[in-house]
């Protein structure tokens, strides 16, 4: 019998809706209170998933069967929110980016281990089966060696900015899409083929009335040498690709993004398809190609890994994408953003050191 973790959710916008839809399924946690300084919203949210919410933070972290918090407040909070947290021994799952600064996510990291409570940071996305199954593929060496990677995050939502929205100001929203929607990609590029060495970047701000980039075009190179180019759009319909290249086959990745936060179905609207030699002549001209259908496990990648955490608290060791991690994705951002000011590749060493 699982002894399930009670949960207080702390920012109750939109995602932290999405965020309940997933994890109030599971039987390793138990949503007991919620806290926003808006009380309408306390208790909209409150009566939805039946937990009556708190009137302050402080009462919140005071309450002994709080054991974790799911922090769905805006990115440049994240830090101040985070502290507190810890501080109260509370063990954490904030929704990515860890933050949109280097100094706010170094406080993280920093409390993180000051405190040792455990700590994941959401990105969900690598949690999805057919990333699973690309990762298996590309170190059982399937398709033989890598050389490059093409991924595609977007959507419209740049096209519906107003003046005034944070997700419009450089501050709050670093590179707009890259933050956003293109954080994801990163951190699925380096659980693929490890971390990134060095970016250049190609971003402005486009069919919007906010001064913020919304299109990027990036290219990276990863340590060992490979490549990727990752693209991120405000400007049209939802997409979500990956495409792996490799020495004996490729992998085409599709999602329907429509379905990206019904967590439970999202695999089941997404293909992958391997495309290799169905004969291999000695003339190349007479190669011929053949598409495969890939079969890979259904998860709610939402679902999964705020029971990582769970399972930590419960069993002890620690969580896939923790502070480190999830900072290092943040610094290819931070490193993108520069290289659009600057004109020039930048070493994501000159970010983090």
């Amino acid at each position: 019998m699982y002894n399930p973790v009670g949960v207080a959710a702390i920012g109750l916008g939109r995602w932290a809706y999405v965020m309940a839809d997933a994890y109030t399924k599971s039987e390793k946690l138990k949503l007991v209170t919620c806290y926003s300084r808006t009380e309408d919203k306390r208790e909209k949210f409150g009566k939805r998933y039946n937990c009556a919410g708190d009137a302050t933070m402080e009462a919140l972290l005071a309450r002994e069967d709080v054991e974790m918090v799911i922090i769905t407040v805006p990115n440049d909070k994240h830090a101040e929110v985070i502290e507190q947290c810890a501080r109260a021994g509370k063990h954490i799952y904030v929704e990515k980016p860890i933050s949109v600064s280097l100094d706010h996510a170094q406080r993280i990291d920093q409390v993180i281990k000051e405190t040792g409570v455990k700590f994941l940071c959401g990105h969900s996305s690598r949690r999805l089966g057919a990333l699973r199954k690309m990762k298996e593929m590309i170190d059982t060496k399937e398709i033989g060696e890598v050389s490059s990677i093409e991924a595609v995050f977007s959507n419209e939502r740049g096209l519906e900015l107003k003046k005034g929205n944070w997700r419009g100001d450089p501050a709050t929203a670093p590179g707009g899409p890259l933050t956003q929607l293109g954080v994801h990609q990163i951190d699925n590029l380096q659980f693929l083929l490890g971390p990134v060495a060095r970016v250049f970047n190609f971003g402005k701000p486009m069919y919007t009335e906010v001064e913020n980039i919304t299109v990027n075009q990036t290219l990276l190179e990863f340590e060992d040498g490979k490549q990727a180019y990752l693209g991120t759009n405000w400007a049209c319909p939802g997409v979500f690709s990956i495409n792996v290249y490799g020495t004996k086959a490729n992998l085409f990745y599709q999602l329907d993004f429509s379905w990206w936060s019904n967590s439970d179905v999202t695999d089941e609207h997404s293909t992958l398809i391997k495309r290799e030699f169905a004969s291999m002549s000695d003339d190349p001209d007479n190669r011929i190609l053949r598409d495969v259908k890939v079969d890979f496990e259904s998860v709610d990648h939402l679902r999964v890994e705020v029971e990582e955490v769970a399972d930590v608290i419960r069993n002890g060791g620690e969580t896939e994408i923790g502070a480190e991690a999830s900072l290092r994705n943040l610094a290819v951002v931070l490193a993108a953003v520069k290289s659009v000011h600057e004109k020039r590749p930048v070493e994501i060493a000159e970010i983090i050191g």
